[in-house]
């Protein structure tokens, strides 16, 4: 395929035939190779184009903007303008959810395993003043993660509330061993606070991914109210989607550290 001739951080290379070539041969070989590295820079440069982040905030507005005249216009009885604009929230909050996981997928949940990787092959290196900045970094994303899921509402319970707690007791272990000189011991810690934070992580997912079905599923129901003549319920139905998206949109830049988080969960 042209694209393995151009990988990613390699110099495009063209093979040496043990064959004689024609003009004709060696012109096509040059368009496939040309072709190839065409490819390579486009596709690099469709990845830099897409920013989670943006195009998050870009479809929750879209999202939050169609809901709110779909809502005023079931109030003034206009239920044929109210289903074009939800079919098209609908397809904005599809766009917005997996943006919103995609935002939250590497800077949070990816960074967060990165820097407990790096402190424990920081402290395996002698290097404790590094391993201290690593974990120092994981605590503050950890803070933003769990003030993020108070104001989603989504609770901090089961699994991921004593996967949680038992991680931030080996990292707390951890640290005092460093602190006490005990590199052997803090080396342990933090094998065990790795295990813990996968299975944290995995936890959360579940209860974000039952979070983002539950604001699509009172979406469909909105429409079949309508459909069915349920205007009521429908109007019922809408409320509960704006409050789950207006929170959800909150809790997800605050977990990706863009806006601070209220003055009463500081």
């Amino acid at each position: 395929m042209g694209i393995a001739l151009a990988s990613a951080g390699t110099t495009p290379r063209t093979a040496i035939s043990v064959l004689p070539s024609s003009p004709l041969a060696t012109s096509k070989s040059n368009q496939s190779v040309n072709a190839g590295v065409s490819t390579t820079i486009q596709h690099t440069k469709n990845q830099q184009s897409y920013n989670a982040t943006e195009n998050m905030v870009i479809a929750f507005k879209a999202a939050d903007s169609l809901l709110m005249q779909a809502l005023n216009n079931l109030n003034v009885g206009k239920t044929k303008e109210a289903l074009t604009q939800l079919n098209s929230a609908k397809i904005q909050i599809e766009q917005y959810q997996l943006a919103a996981l995609d935002s939250m997928s590497n800077p949070v949940l990816q960074i967060s395993r990165e820097h407990l990787l790096a402190a424990q092959q920081a402290l395996k290196m002698g290097n404790t003043d590094q391993a201290i900045l690593e974990l120092n970094m994981l605590r503050q994303i950890r803070i933003l993660h769990q003030q993020g899921m108070m104001v989603m509402k989504l609770p901090m319970a089961g699994e991921m509330n004593s996967t949680f707690n038992s991680l931030e007791s080996h990292l707390l272990a951890a640290d005092e061993n460093i602190n006490g000189y005990n590199i052997k011991g803090a080396i342990s810690e933090l094998n065990l606070a790795n295990n813990q934070l996968y299975a944290h992580q995995l936890a959360m997912l579940d209860i974000v991914y039952s979070f983002l079905n539950s604001t699509r599923t009172h979406l469909k129901q909105s429409i079949t109210d309508i459909n069915s003549g349920d205007i009521q319920g429908a109007v019922s139905q809408l409320k509960m989607v704006n409050q789950l998206l207006r929170g959800n949109e909150q809790g997800m830049l605050m977990i990706i550290g863009k806006i601070q988080p209220p003055s009463n969960l500081l």
